[in-house]
């Protein structure tokens, strides 16, 4: 079982004093060894063999990291640090002067350099560039001030300006910022070239907020700059922009996106080579979605070709400079098997003499590089250096024995790479196997459920497609979850969100009832084998339902329907009166914002069916009284209200003590909650199992491990992380009161001291995911100077048994 490197932001591991459970989380899926929503990536000789190199910077695994080029060939990936939180683009330079490349990397944190400490390829820890509140989005390094060395220049999106940090000793020691702009606009690229041929470096810059492109001199080269001077405010939503002589003149031009309405690609001439441009030329009048653009000879006749990349439709195109003059040929298509490009950039990959091409794209985490293969811009397939490991943006999941062999197996909906899967508890202890998919079929699902479909006595799957606006069921076909034979639905009127299976008509098989942007519909299992009718409406009014769940509200015997409005902010349930026929829309509740959960559970031990909900809106998980077993509901009962942006709610008798507690997974605090039920429907306080489970849009409990104990199944949609949270149950008296034991000095370097009032049997040191890193015995002392900086737990265990657990900062 693949588990994370050292210092990933992930889960920590849970000793809180105050929990009254002890949770240890279990990574089975995550993206070691791939990357996360990668930003940038570049080419340059780290290891001084004579070939590019490449380098890639990634948002979701804070990830910096570099591949060897071994004869055209890419190898493993080498980490240089995966502290570079909100990591955005890297660049490759000499900026201590000491004839190797070293690395810039602009994050939302501030601008950091990395020194290529031997010049081949191991690099030191972050040095600073900027200050932290330089929350960088582009950089470039150019001599600024005429100085003879590397000086670094960035937008930075949040603060509305364009500055530059001067490289004060060409060693790589920065000055503070020197403003070039702030003002209303939001600059998203910048490119620093002479545009008026003084011999010094000046910036082009594309306003995202005002609709233009402009410039800004270096007066006097020595980075003092004038008033933004427009090129065009002929544009819409520009971002790429570069300056390159297209013409053939000697001089600099100007080429841009134009990506909002227009769709158009346009370039600007540079009259007299001293910063006057003409009017728009077009590249391509029409060209949807396209937002980066760079220059490269392509196909080796001596001119600019012009290359240009989009978001939604993930498609790199290149232009012929026809007679090297600026005038444009069609497009022409390089690849579209990308997935929301991020960046692309042009370099000689395999030492032919021509410009290979080079693509990052965040939604499907990839890093790939596309061979010219004859020097005439004719380009081979996507060859993958990198992509994520496991499943992408893995939405929802659940628990089901799927192979029949008695122990909670793991059901996951991922939407960024389309997949259904489950992965294998391999021994019924909560090993579990790599995903192994279910489907690639689907475009975008969102849920998943299981249920006996066919009726032969094993667990099918059921889920849907946002884009294809279908729903479908997998059959099981042997029962063990080697093969599923895939039953898609005809495609609906609108998008579905959530695919549920029910018995709706009573009749003793599953039906399958699907909501979305159209309310509520059910297809009846017409043969108890999977044949299914055509679709029944339950609810018509325009709604947006992500959550359907089912239960007899009103105590006739029959599964009525629970669900939310989250455009409308409704809580609402719908009677079942039998052979599948519904009343009309009851409100339960309008006091909700944004409910994309919805729970049913007998929350005040009172023998009916209360409603628990997600208010995502207020942060909060609230829950509703049945107050008469009939379907009457109380007001609106808070249960957390510092859950921000509660996504998922859950109810499970987490510490067995008879009554049903609550599961909460708040996606922008990236923490799972629980909340102890203390009798009748009151809650305790909230207590964090996971406080790092980045953009958590998933929670579910069962027993994975077989200790009669509920464990807690949640997701990390951003970190492509799949986590169990092992319920060790209470916390003993002596590991949440006792003082037994004292650390020293802490944080610390590398020595570690321990003070204690008895004798000391046993030291087990973990990191922060839990994992046992090493034990000692009878010792007064230890030696962590060999990890790598971030926070440890030492548990500390006497000669009579009494433990305390203590947080350590190794710095």
């Amino acid at each position: 079982m693949k588990t994370r490197l050292l210092l990933l932001s992930t889960i920590l591991f849970s000793f809180s004093i105050n929990a009254q459970i002890d949770f240890g989380p279990h990574i089975i899926v995550d993206d070691t060894g791939g990357t996360n929503n990668p930003q940038s990536v570049i080419a340059a000789d780290l290891d001084n063999d004579g070939d590019l190199d490449m380098i890639s910077s990634s948002l979701g695994d804070s990830k910096i990291a570099w591949y060897k080029n071994t004869n055209g060939s890419f190898g493993t990936q080498q980490i240089i640090t995966e502290n570079a939180n909100r990591a955005y683009q890297v660049i490759a330079l000499d900026i201590d002067n000491d004839g190797d490349e070293d690395l810039v990397n602009a994050t939302y944190y501030g601008i950091f350099w990395y020194e290529n400490t031997d010049g081949q390829g191991n690099f030191a820890t972050a040095q600073p560039v900027s200050p932290a509140v330089v929350k960088a989005r582009d950089i470039d390094a150019k001599d600024m001030d005429g100085d003879g060395d590397l000086d670094i220049i960035s937008s930075s999106g949040s603060t509305n300006s364009i500055s530059w940090f001067e490289n004060m000793d060409g060693q790589g020691t920065f000055a503070e910022e020197h403003f070039i702009t702030t003002d209303t606009a939001l600059y998203q690229k910048i490119d620093v070239a002479d545009l008026d041929g003084d011999g010094d470096m000046d910036i082009l810059a594309s306003d995202y907020t005002n609709d233009d492109v402009g410039w800004f001199k270096n007066i006097n080269g020595q980075g003092d700059f004038g008033p933004k001077q427009v090129i065009t405010s002929d544009v819409q939503r520009p971002q790429g922009i570069s300056a390159a002589d297209l013409d053939g003149d000697g001089d600099l031009d100007v080429i841009s996106t134009s990506q909002l309405f227009d769709h158009k690609l346009v370039w600007f001439e540079n009259l007299n080579g001293q910063g006057n441009f003409g009017p728009q030329r077009f590249v391509n009048p029409d060209v949807y979605g396209q937002f980066l653009v760079t220059t490269a000879d392509l196909d080796n006749d001596g001119d600019l070709d012009v290359i240009s990349g989009g978001s939604a439709q993930g498609i790199i195109y290149w232009y012929k400079n026809v007679d090297g003059l600026g005038n444009f040929g069609p497009k022409q298509q390089i690849t579209d098997q990308i997935e929301y490009l991020s960046d692309l950039n042009l370099a000689d990959l395999d030492n032919d003499g021509d410009m290979d091409l080079m693509s990052a794209s965040a939604t499907d985490d990839k890093i790939a590089y596309y061979l010219n293969t004859d020097g005439q811009g004719n380009f081979g397939s996507q060859q993958i250096v990198v992509e994520i490991n496991g499943t992408n943006r893995p939405y929802t999941v659940m628990s089901i024995d799927l192979d029949g062999d008695g122990d909670k197996d793991v059901l996951s909906a991922s939407n960024g790479d389309d997949k259904i899967a489950w992965l294998e508890n391999l021994d019924g202890l909560g090993n579990f196997s790599e995903p192994k998919t279910i489907s690639l079929l689907l475009d975008y699902p969102s849920s998943i459920d299981a249920a006996d479909i066919d009726g032969d006595g094993d667990m099918d799957v059921v889920s849907e497609s946002f884009y294809d606006k279908t729903v479908a069921w997998f059959e099981n076909i042997d029962g063990q979850g080697t093969s599923f034979t895939p039953h898609i639905f005809s495609p609906l009127n609108s998008i579905p969100y959530v695919t549920y299976s029910m018995d709706v008509d009573n009749d003793g098989d599953m039906d399958i009832v699907s909501g979305g942007n159209f309310g509520l519909i059910w297809y009846e299992n017409t043969n108890g084998q999977g044949v299914f009718g055509s679709s029944r409406v339950i609810n018509s009014a325009p709604q947006c339902i992500e959550s359907v769940r089912a239960a007899d509200l009103d105590n006739d015997g029959l599964l009525d329907l629970v669900s939310a409005d989250w455009c409308n902010d409704v809580l609402f349930w719908h009677k079942n009166n039998g052979g599948g026929n519904f009343g009309p829309q009851q409100i339960i509740s309008t006091e909700i914002s944004s409910t994309y959960s919805v729970i049913l559970a007998d929350l005040d031990n009172d023998g009916d069916q209360d409603v628990l909900a997600s208010s995502f809106g207020d942060s909060s998980a609230v829950w509703f009284e049945n107050m008469d077993g009939q379907g009457t509901f109380s007001s609106i009962r808070g249960i957390n209200n510092n859950a921000e942006g509660a996504y998922e709610v859950y109810a499970k008798d987490l510490d067995a003590d008879g009554d049903t507690d609550v599961l909460t997974a708040s996606f922008q605090a990236n923490t799972v909650y629980w909340h102890e039920n203390l009798g009748n429907g009151n809650f305790g306080a909230e207590q964090a199992i996971s406080s790092e489970a980045k953009s958590t849009t998933c929670v579910f409990a069962d027993d994975y491990n077989n200790d009669g104990k509920m464990d807690v199944l949640a997701t990390s949609y951003l970190l492509d992380e799949i986590i169990w949270f092992e319920n060790k149950g209470p916390l003993s008296i002596e590991e949440n009161t006792t003082n037994l034991f004292s650390i020293y000095p802490n944080p610390t370097t590398g020595l570690v001291n321990i003070q204690s009032v008895l004798p000391i049997s046993e030291i087990t040191v973990y990191n922060n995911l839990g994992q046992l890193l090493f034990t000692l015995e009878e010792k007064n002392q230890i030696d962590i100077s060999t990890l790598h900086r971030g926070i440890y737990f030492v548990k500390i265990k006497s000669e009579t048994g009494q433990i305390e657990t203590k947080k350590v900062v190794k710095k």
